[in-house]
């Protein structure tokens, strides 16, 4: 036999060698902010076989994700072409350099090959020798057509292709016509999977896969008027069909997701052989279960005997597993209405909308925003929100947009959305330590200090804000006070107040407590007397008692060494008037200069010896005064 192709008709189609099929429609998809989505498809089924196409890019996703759940049995296998194997299966056919896009590629193809071809001339048969060009004229214009250099049984003849020229060839060219269209189609953009299945009965199968997509973007509206928090989300249809009545799922979150690389075959390189033999002793296979010592294997009965008793959900398969309804950390927002969307189009939708009662206030942030107030609008809600941009509008318009970062259930969030004009705030800050006890160590004591600082806001507002929240920079301490509702931030204490006429104030109080050791003859120590007599630093009444006999003890120390430390001056002063009289004594040999400087020496003598002796009544005393100092703070 032989088949008659029309040329336009071949050039202008690559499909009619292929089986139409009915293609599984979406009819559920889970779309992720993260880019990930999971199709799910109904497949009506006929017979124990089903084929479907999918984009050439999931080719790894459907292996690696792919779930089927057949209502009348289980799945035997899943196959599809080894990439590259299509055209490789040509390489021996003319056809092995793909399929002719032209009418000379077509017949150049086929050089050798015995054809018949018909044009307005009349009908020839015989072998191609060759494909060249020619120029003819045609309704008075030069035309490039197409030659065919045939070996008939007349001779060799020059064939002009005109159109509507017809090619006649046998069974074996067609069909390898064909596998070279199919081959085509089928590693360009699309790869055909076949799925083999245990029932035969019509029914309707579910296939599901995860593959990675155009991930939904997130925008939120405030309508402070009308007291409504909506949420929008934007996507685009990029799964090469359209969605028609598709139950759509959004989803948030950050899932794990690889690139696999399952479809292209995998080759691992051999080493080399080893320079010279080396025997290779080989053990004899007991089974994965040989390994297992008898304890164990009776430890892990019991609950293989329960795993098997369970009843689980059953996607189509030799195994059982159950569906996951949730995951941590993953919000699902279900459309309220089937979707419906063209390939290649992007749709707005709506698929949030709380009724709020948003509070609108001042906010500071010094640590944000240094002196600029902005104006925020309070958001509660007792569900999880995923994050994304406010638009903020009232009934006379666009307001302002606020970042949202999403929340959990129960939480509340402040949007800023505008500067608040004309909004002012002072801050003064002040400072007042006490100590709250005092430990004795002998000469040395420890002090607990605790520190209090107030901080202190006063703020003009707009009169449309009926709160007006400070965000107070943390790091000082605790916090000792405050008006107000108080809730704790990242780094910074968030105080509430309401708002009286556009005005408010307010004092944040924190408190440090410190821990410092002095040694009581340190001039620090001194200096901490000091502050506690002038009233920088309160104590209470019996501190305060002990910290003025520290004074007075302290001044009297103080008396003491300077006493001691003139005399000493003094003892130093003598002990060199000594050496020079020593001196002018050896010097002279005049009997009453000698006696003059003899009683000088008796004179400075005794002095040093008087010196001697109040030093030592002084540092006793000093002493005395240390050992009082001491009794002061000591609890016994």
């Amino acid at each position: 036999m032989t088949k008659s192709i029309f040329l336009p008709a071949l050039l202008a189609t690559t499909c009619l060698v292929s089986t139409a099929l009915a293609s599984p429609q979406i009819t559920r998809i889970e779309l992720g902010q993260a880019g990930i989505a999971r199709y799910t498809f109904i497949a009506p089924t006929e017979g124990n076989t089903l084929s479907f196409d999918v984009p050439m890019r999931d080719s790894d996703d459907v292996l690696a994700s792919l779930v089927v759940r057949d209502p009348s049995g289980g799945v035997i296998d899943l196959q599809t072409d080894t990439p590259g194997s299509s055209l490789a299966a040509l390489a021996d056919t003319i056809f092995a350099g793909g399929v002719p896009r032209t009418t000379e590629g077509l017949v150049r193809a086929m050089i050798g090959e015995t054809l018949e071809v018909t044009t307005a001339r009349g009908a020839f048969t015989g072998r191609i020798m060759g494909v060249g060009e020619t120029q003819i004229v045609e309704e008075g214009k030069d035309v490039t057509r197409t030659t065919v250099l045939m070996l008939t049984e007349d001779g060799v003849q020059d064939i002009v292709l005109t159109p509507g020229a017809q090619v006649t060839f046998s069974e074996e060219v067609a069909a390898q016509l064909a596998r070279a269209m199919d081959a085509d189609r089928r590693d360009s953009k699309t790869r055909r999977f076949d799925l083999t299945l245990e029932a035969a009965d019509a029914r309707d199968v579910h296939l599901s896969y995860v593959t990675e997509v155009a991930a939904w973007k997130n925008s939120w509206r405030l309508l402070l008027d009308e007291g409504r928090f909506q949420g929008w989300a934007t996507v685009e249809n990029v799964s090469g069909q359209d969605w028609d009545d598709v139950a759509l799922t959004l989803t948030t979150g950050s899932p794990v997701a690889y690139r696999r690389e399952l479809i292209d075959p995998l080759y691992i390189a051999r080493n080399d052989p080893p320079s010279g033999p080396r025997p290779v002793t080989v053990a004899p296979d007991r089974g994965v279960r040989a390994l297992a010592a008898p304890a164990a294997e009776a430890a892990y009965a019991p609950v293989v005997k329960e795993m098997l008793a369970l009843d689980l959900a059953k996607p189509s398969g030799t195994a059982r597993a159950g569906e996951v309804l949730s995951g941590a950390g993953i919000l699902r927002y279900a459309m309220p209405q089937p979707v419906d969307l063209e390939d290649g189009r992007t749709a707005n939708l709506m698929y949030f909308d709380m009724a709020i009662e948003p509070e609108i206030r001042a906010l500071y942030r010094p640590q944000k925003t240094g002196n600029q107030v902005l104006m925020a609008a309070s958001l509660q809600a007792d569900q999880a929100l995923a994050p994304g941009l406010v638009s903020v509008q009232d009934a006379n318009g666009f307001v302002g947009d606020a970042p949202f970062t999403g929340m959990l259930a129960g939480q509340s969030r402040l949007l800023p959305f505008a500067e608040a004009t004309g909004a002012t705030v002072n801050t003064d800050r002040r400072q007042t330590q006490r100590i709250s006890a005092m430990i004795s160590g002998g000469e040395q004591v420890t002090v607990n200090l605790i520190t209090l600082r107030t901080t202190r806001y006063d703020a003009t507002v707009p009169e449309e804000a009926t709160l007006f929240s400070v965000e107070h920079p943390g790091g000082f301490g605790e916090l000792d006070s405050a008006p107000g509702k108080v809730e704790q931030g990242d780094g910074f204490i968030r105080v509430t107040v309401p708002v009286e006429a556009g005005e408010v104030s307010l004092d944040v109080v924190e408190r440090s407590v410190s821990r410092r050791q002095y040694s009581l003859d340190s001039g620090d120590f001194e200096r901490l007397v000091l502050d506690v007599r002038a009233g920088r630093i309160a104590v209470d009444a019996a501190l305060s008692e002990s910290f003025d006999s520290a004074h007075d003890l302290l001044r009297r120390a103080r008396a003491i060494e300077q006493e001691i430390t003139s005399l000493e001056d003094r003892q130093r002063e003598l002990s060199s008037e000594q050496g020079r009289l020593r001196a002018n004594l050896d010097a002279v040999e005049v009997e009453t200069l000698r006696n003059r400087y003899i009683e000088a020496l008796d004179s400075t003598e005794t002095e040093i010896v008087a010196a001697a002796d109040k030093l030592d009544e002084l540092r006793g005393e000093l002493r005395t005064v240390g050992t009082d100092l001491i009794a002061l703070f000591d609890p016994k």
